[in-house]
């Protein structure tokens, strides 16, 4: 199983995505003109072809459980538990633009193990150096200053990210402090083993039998059919996504529309909730408070799906997310339009409109 090219993990991922048993659906939809290169110098992560059955593009340390039914936004998940009930978890997961930045990501898993926020000048002191695959990168160690975790065991996460071109993989342990630190260095090696660096070419699709199912196929009966806006400029889908909009306003301004679709349900309303609220630097909020910020609507066909409407403040201010949760049957669906707020609120009846109406395959 052979990446084509560097952009990306679109190829690689999207095939050890298929490996995973359809954990994850994210399908790109064809690009309206020709192919685009990437930098020879952007890392793409190849799949080994011993890797295991699972054929991951990393070595599994020993003692690591696989858990093909974790789900989720994950295309790798273990654990480690011990006969006393201390446990951890092991996870990859590849987001693009909605990754957010260094710093948005450390105060999160900070949040986690309540730990106060830190600021971008405190970022160097809270790192180590290693490697992921040939890519340097590097390691964040945090442990929670109280028993987080029943009460009764501190909480330590491990984390270190892989910047590539419009996607960034995260690769995180997190779990019971000493089990967590015992299994630091087995992290620290699982991630040099990580296969990075040039793709080889791809061979031609009718050359090798041995192709079959190394890409996940397309949804049986295509793409969903929607019209939009006639001034909705549809663009080439980067990688996780299924198609890209990019939505005119006054004075050059614009605002992006992405569609992409996760098995399952992906987390649920409240963590993508959360997700697009760290976007905007908004503060995370209870399950509760949910309704402030969202409403339930019917789609032509009579399904449910949640409506967000988000306002940025700090250095997004001025700037929102117009986003729809759209739960169907082992898909959720995700229209997110992100973009001057005035654009936001220009097109909302738009946006509504075209969720409404997308025809499903």
């Amino acid at each position: 199983m052979r990446c084509r090219s560097t952009p990306l993990l679109a190829g690689c991922l999207l095939a050890l995505i298929g490996c995973k048993k359809d954990e994850i659906q994210v399908y790109q939809a064809p690009k309206e003109s020709g192919s685009v290169s990437a930098p020879a110098a952007s890392p793409a992560i190849a799949p080994a072809e011993a890797a295991g059955p699972d054929r991951a593009p990393w070595t599994v340390p020993d003692g690591w459980k696989d858990n093909p039914s974790a789900g989720g936004m994950r295309v790798g998940s273990y654990s480690v538990s011990t006969p006393d009930g201390r446990t951890v978890d092991i996870s990859v997961v590849p987001l693009g633009p909605e990754a957010g930045n260094t710093l948005d990501n450390v105060n999160r898993w900070r949040n986690e193990l309540k730990l106060p926020p830190v600021a971008e000048t405190d970022l160097p002191g809270l790192t180590s150096s290693v490697q992921i695959g040939s890519v340097a990168s590097k390691l964040y160690d945090f442990v929670s200053t109280e028993p987080v975790i029943d009460g009764k065991y501190k909480a330590r996460t491990l984390a270190s990210m892989l910047s590539l071109e419009k996607v960034t993989v995260f690769f995180k342990l997190k779990g019971e402090d000493s089990l967590a630190l015992e299994n630091k260095p087995k992290f620290i090696a699982w991630l040099k083993s990580v296969q990075t660096g040039a793709p080889d070419p791809a061979p031609q699709a009718s050359a090798s039998p041995d192709m079959r199912g190394s890409v996940p196929p397309p949804p049986p009966t295509g793409l969903p059919k929607w019209v939009p806006p006639a001034h909705w400029k549809s663009v080439a889908p980067s990688a996780m996504r299924l198609a890209s909009f990019s939505i005119p306003g006054d004075e050059g301004s614009k605002a992006d529309l992405s569609v992409s679709a996760l098995g399952g349900p992906a987390g649920g309303v409240l963590e993508n909730v959360l997700r697009w609220r760290r976007q905007l630097d908004l503060e995370p909020i209870p399950e509760s408070d949910l309704s402030k910020s969202t409403q339930t609507l019917d789609t032509v066909g009579g399904e449910k799906f949640t409506l967000v409407e988000l306002a940025g403040t700090g250095g997004h201010a001025g700037t929102g997310i117009l986003g729809a949760i759209v739960p169907r049957g082992e898909r959720t669906w995700f229209y997110k339009l992100m973009g001057p707020a005035k654009i936001i609120a220009s097109e909302r009846e738009n946006f509504q409109n075209f969720v409404k109406s997308v025809q499903y395959p």
